[in-house]
């Protein structure tokens, strides 16, 4: 077990409230404090007294981007003379801004230092809620060696196995595969799904090999047990978080709410060591006729923080089901959550059936990968929702119900 050092992680440490999660390391730049000389996130060819000067500061600056943190009271009060080749890879803010907030890293802290050096190293965990300005040496490689496996992990998919979907119609859909258990998590990846879904009871003893095979892609992990979870495994899940792109589904809503507060406490609790955490995000895993369902009466309660994903599974598209699941579409568009649907197969009808719901991702078993990617490529999404609203009206007519084979053969 490693000891745990008694020196400071950094010689400043910043906790706050993570507006928008994420790790990034980079350059800081205290944009709310006097500037002395020429910091590099300033843009120098302000500085020149003529042309000429201008046209030489120019033919000396950097080619390749810098990474800089930014410190601001408020982000309106950004200055607009950051150099072109700088890049902000996160903010440290005293004030919460409007939204829509910026796509990088986002800490909210009550007071920045009055005093800080032009180009600290910092390294900002919004996923644990902390930030460090000039950091140890442990805490800075501990930071680098986790975004180095996240980089590693990175995959440009350029296998045609690999490539996301696009519809008919120009729409993307994300198109996953269901694996059976851990070990198999390295197949299905391999074969061609762009999200891997697996509904376990335990935990890997080791998560690094399984990471390196998913190369990036998400894995929604199922876990039917979450209320009897105690703390060790929730700190567990944050730690594997952090070396994959994790997001966990639980039955009901009140795991919910239980699985975020546990997250929480031990968010707070890891937080104290100083390690890398991931931004884990949690769902709902529902079943498609089953008595906990996603209703108008329900959403209620759940507006304030509505769930991450909703995950309907479905075994049948019967016409009860098929009408549940379109009423509780219109719930989870209400919500802004992200919509997925786990099918049983790649029959024509089936993917036509799912692709009227307009989901966000389809998941299905791996050995139905294949031939879902190329008749999804050759469905739309705006045909198979209004023939699936004409399905409800007339399940049973053989005309409406051969259509989705008849657009796959004009198409093929």
């Amino acid at each position: 077990m490693r000891e745990r050092s008694t020196a400071p992680p950094a010689r400043w440490t910043l906790y706050g409230l993570p507006l928008r999660k994420g790790l990034a390391l980079g350059v800081g730049a205290p944009l709310y404090l006097p500037t002395y000389g020429s910091p590099i996130w300033f843009d120098p060819r302000l500085f020149a007294q003529d042309e000429d000067e201008w046209q030489a500061i120019e033919y000396r600056m950097p080619t390749e981007p810098v990474e800089v943190i930014g410190l601001v009271r408020a982000l309106h009060d950004i200055p607009p003379v950051l150099a072109p080749y700088v890049r902000v890879v996160g903010w440290i803010v005293e004030h919460a801004p409007d939204p829509p907030l910026p796509s990088v890293p986002i800490l909210l802290v009550p007071k920045l230092p009055a005093l800080l050096p032009p180009e600290a190293t910092v390294v900002l965990d919004a996923n644990a809620g902390v930030a460090y300005i000039e950091p140890s040496v442990e805490v800075l490689a501990r930071y680098q060696s986790q975004l180095l496996r996240v980089a590693t992990h990175a995959r440009y998919h350029l296998e045609s196995a690999h490539l996301p979907i696009v519809t008919w119609d120009g729409q993307q859909v994300q198109v996953g595969g269901v694996a059976a258990d851990w070990e198999a998590i390295a197949w299905v990846a391999s074969v061609g799904a762009e999200l891997v879904w697996l509904s376990a009871d335990t935990l890997p003893e080791r998560i690094t090999t399984i990471a390196h095979a998913l190369g990036g892609k998400p894995l929604w992990l199922h876990d039917p047990s979450a209320a009897a979870r105690d703390d060790a495994h929730w700190q567990r899940l944050l730690r594997m978080s952090a070396e994959m792109n994790l997001t966990l589904f639980v039955d009901t809503h009140d795991a919910l709410q239980e699985a975020r507060d546990s997250l929480e406490a031990a968010r707070e609790a890891l937080r104290a060591e100083h390690t890398p955490l991931g931004a884990l995000e949690v769902g709902l895993a529902l079943n498609d006729a089953g008595a906990k369902t996603l209703t108008e009466s329900e959403s209620d309660s759940l507006t304030p923080e509505p769930p991450y994903a909703v995950c309907w599974r479905v075994e049948r598209f019967t016409k009860e089901v098929t009408a549940s699941l379109w009423a509780q579409q219109a719930v989870a568009r209400a919500l802004g959550v992200r919509r997925a649907l786990t099918v049983p197969d790649a029959r024509p009808e089936t993917l036509a059936l799912a692709l009227g719901m307009e989901p966000h991702a389809l998941l299905l078993p791996p050995d139905a990968l294949a031939d879902a990617k190329t008749r999804l490529a050759r469905l739309s999404i705006a045909e198979c929702r209004e023939w699936l609203l004409q399905r409800l009206r007339r399940w049973r007519d053989a005309t409406l119900r051969s259509q989705p084979h008849e657009w796959l053969q004009q198409r093929a």
